[in-house]
């Protein structure tokens, strides 16, 4: 008797499990705000073929559906997925066609709640005899759908809003409403130079030298893109240090407009840009190229005014972007002395005051040793070999002396104080780096090269040791 009671309440704990699991599954009832919930618009961003925002703070204007080569405004409502956008008022400004895109993507899905009440108050009660703001959506079959917004409600959590084509006052929630608080400078094109940089093939940048002995003089460089996507410095033909030209190239690209300025300026004397202080020209490999030039800074913002060869606009880039464009030379050099790493040198040679000495690396991969040269032959530990190739190639110019050709005597690279050749890599591709004393001074050149760099003092008192090292 009872088993069959212990099996009876098991089965109706189950049950009831069974009922608590059901019931915890199905979603909440939605509030009865929520409940009363309902979206403002019917349409969908396809059957946009025009749109106009109009705000009492920022000017008014108006995008469409652009046709596409050999068709017709008509075709191109009726088939939106092929076409763009263009900003028919204010003219000559370029679109944001993915922001313009996202807007139209988030329209259709704000919903409104209705404003509680037994009777209507007049429009100037909820601020919309006079909207702060006024949207308007002329659609492909021809009807036009208006939004107006007033006041923000007595709780600040909502805007009241209205349709043209229904009395109905409503409330739009302020955190859903932000996409309704877009602006010109929103859908507009905001690019500092609307080019495709990622395909271009050289950078020119003219700039004038802020310190150094050629302070106040006017400077020049230019990038060419490798065949393996490297920015090298061509002009002048030097070293490049690759991390920060490609960063370059990569900011630039980025670069946008921080605010507009003037639409259509009369004059741009006043902005520094009849004689910028920074620019720019990017080059395509199909022959196309757009200018970006840099004047003055906008008063005591942190930011300077701007304009491209291909719109008329003044316009302001920020701090940051003018720091990426206000870079010199040398911040393009590479201070590297070597290419070569440790891993892959197979051969070192070096000449210096206690002789000349060579140095092989022999062996399977897997054990691959270290042997210098000569009557007899002698294994090197691969601990000092890596060592002194370590020290070398930690190595940093301190200044880019010259890059005029025929200056080695005059710093004593004619007679070096050390001489170091080093082969590397599966192709065997060598590169040799002269250093030299001369007036408590330390310098170093690469075998081939007209360059001359200073490197620290201190440096020849690191290396030395490390070389002798190697012969013992």
């Amino acid at each position: 008797m009872k088993v069959s009671h212990t099996i009876i309440a098991v089965l109706i704990l189950a049950v009831l499990g069974g009922v608590f699991y059901y019931l915890e599954q199905q979603p909440e009832p939605p509030s009865a705000e929520e409940a009363a919930k309902q979206k403002i618009f019917t349409f969908d961003a396809a059957q946009v073929e025009e749109f106009t925002i109009e705000s009492l703070d920022q000017p008014a204007f108006t995008v469409r559906r652009a046709a596409a080569a050999g068709q017709s405004t008509g075709e191109a409502a009726a088939q939106p997925a092929a076409t763009g956008w263009q900003i028919t008022a204010p003219a000559e400004i370029a679109p944001d066609t993915s922001e313009i895109e996202s807007f139209l993507g988030e329209i259709p899905n704000l919903q409104s709640t209705p404003v509680e009440g037994d009777a209507p108050l007049a429009p100037s009660e909820y601020g919309l005899d006079a909207p702060q703001k006024t949207l308007r959506f002329k659609l492909r079959d021809g009807r036009t759908v208006a939004l107006s917004l007033g006041n923000q409600n007595i709780t600040g959590t909502s805007k009241y809003g209205k349709l043209d084509s229904s009395p109905n006052v409503f409330l739009i929630e302020t955190a859903s409403a932000g996409i309704l608080d877009k602006t010109l400078f929103n859908m507009r094109d905001k690019r500092a130079i609307p080019l495709a940089v990622d395909q271009a093939q050289q950078i020119e940048v003219e700039f004038n030298y802020k310190d150094g002995p050629r302070a106040g003089q006017k400077g020049r460089l230019a990038l060419t893109k490798q065949q393996d996507g490297n920015w090298r410095l061509t002009d002048p033909a030097v070293r490049t240090d690759f991390g920060s030209s490609n960063y370059f190239v990569t900011a630039l690209g980025g670069a946008v407009m921080s605010a507009v300025e003037e639409e259509a300026p009369a004059a741009i004397a006043r902005y520094g840009l009849n004689q910028p202080a920074i620019r720019l020209t990017v080059k395509l490999a199909d022959g196309k190229s757009a200018n970006l030039w840099v004047g003055n800074k906008a008063g005591d913002e942190a930011a300077y005014y701007a304009q491209n060869s291909v719109w008329p606009q003044v316009f302001k880039i920020n701090q940051y972007t003018y720091d990426q464009f206000n870079q010199q030379i040398d911040n393009y050099r590479s201070r590297s002395l070597f290419d070569f790493q440790t891993s892959n040198a197979r051969r070192v040679e070096i000449l210096w005051s206690g002789g000349e000495m060579r140095l092989d690396k022999r062996g399977p991969a897997s054990g691959e040793e270290w042997f210098r040269t000569g009557t007899p032959e002698a294994k090197v530990e691969t601990s000092k070999v890596e060592e002194f190739l370590n020290g070398v190639t930690a190595l940093r110019v301190q200044q880019f002396t010259t890059d005029r050709a025929g200056q080695l005597a005059q710093y004593g690279l004619n007679q070096p104080w050390m001489r170091v050749k080093v082969t590397y890599g599966e192709d065997n591709r060598e590169e040799t780096v002269v250093f030299a004393r001369k007036d408590n001074r330390f310098y170093a050149a690469r075998d081939g090269e007209p360059s001359v760099y200073e490197m620290s003092p201190e440096e020849p008192d690191n290396l030395e040791p490390k070389v002798k090292d190697l012969t013992s």
